[in-house]
Parts: structure tokens; sequence; C-alpha cells
């Protein structure tokens, strides 16, 4: 799967959580997630009405799956394939595509995931908060680089991408 279709989908279950600020990092073919603001694994194990992915509930094997001891969350594949399903479903039924905002966390991940997709990194690592998304990551030759970002430029590039998807239709 891309890395825009799965940090856009890793992106709503966050929202769902309500985590803004995070560190993300490529762990072989699984992402993981570190925030201060995660619930704790004993918060989300006795609360079963916990708003999880999407604001449904999710199985409880996936959730047992995504949460960790170390309180990090990981996203295997399986997951994510889980999380980009329930974000199509959610989304078709929306008014229009169109309406989704463009400083949504998940928006924005899903941008910078198309970056991703473009650079074709071994690995990488994505620090996010409120100020600005500062991106490492190595190459397959082994270089390593790092981009910072503001919101406001991944806003500038989602709108940009949107706006040529809209003159191709």
């Amino acid at each position: 799967m891309p890395h825009a279709k799965s940090l856009r989908a890793i992106g709503q279950s966050l929202e769902s959580l309500g985590i803004v600020a995070f560190v993300m990092e490529k762990n072989g073919r699984s992402y993981v997630v570190r925030s201060e603001d995660l619930p704790k694994i004993s918060e989300t194990a006795t609360k079963p009405s916990t708003p999880m992915v999407l604001e449904t509930s999710s199985p409880s094997s996936m959730r047992a799956h995504s949460f960790q001891e170390d309180g990090s969350v990981r996203y295997d594949p399986n997951y994510v394939s889980w999380l980009d399903a329930q974000g199509r479903r959610k989304r078709r039924k929306r008014f229009s595509a169109q309406s989704t905002g463009t400083a949504r966390v998940s928006q924005l991940l899903r941008t910078l995931g198309k970056h991703l997709d473009q650079l074709e990194p071994h690995s990488f690592n994505i620090s996010w908060n409120q100020d600005g998304i500062c991106l490492e990551y190595e190459s397959g030759d082994g270089q390593r680089f790092q981009e910072i970002f503001t919101v406001g430029k991944l806003r500038d590039l989602t709108v940009r991408s949107r706006f040529r998807r809209a003159r191709r239709r």
C-alpha cells in the first residue's frame, strides 16, 4: 500500500484518539507511533466503549494488536488496510469529498505520504507537533536526509494536489 494511503488511515486513527503531537517511524513493514497523548493500555482495556478507530469500536484483536506494552501504537499492514477500509466507508457517506478540511492531520499526513512515495525511502521518521513537521529519511543507498515542513506549507501542498486532481477529471 502506498505511504499516502497508509499515512492518511493512520492520521484518521490519530484524529479519533485526539492525538496532535507524535513521532512516527517506519519499522520494517509496520509504522510505530509514540505520543505522550496516547491513552494507556490499562485505560483502553477497561473501557470497551473507548473511541478507537474512526469513532467505531474495533475488534478486540485489532485493539490488542495495535496498542503495545511500551505505550506506543503499532500499525501493521493488515491493521492499516482495515483502517483504510473504515475510512473509505466513512468518506463515501460524506456529502462531498471536498468538504474535508485541509488542516486535518489525516489530510496533511496523506500529502506527506505522497512526498514519501516519490522519494521511495528505505526508512523514515516523522516528528509532528503544532509548530511543524520534521521528516528524516534514509534513501536506498544509505544516505540520510532531513526536511522541515510547516503546517502551512503542507496545507499549501495539499490544496495544490487537490487542484491538480480536480483539473484531471
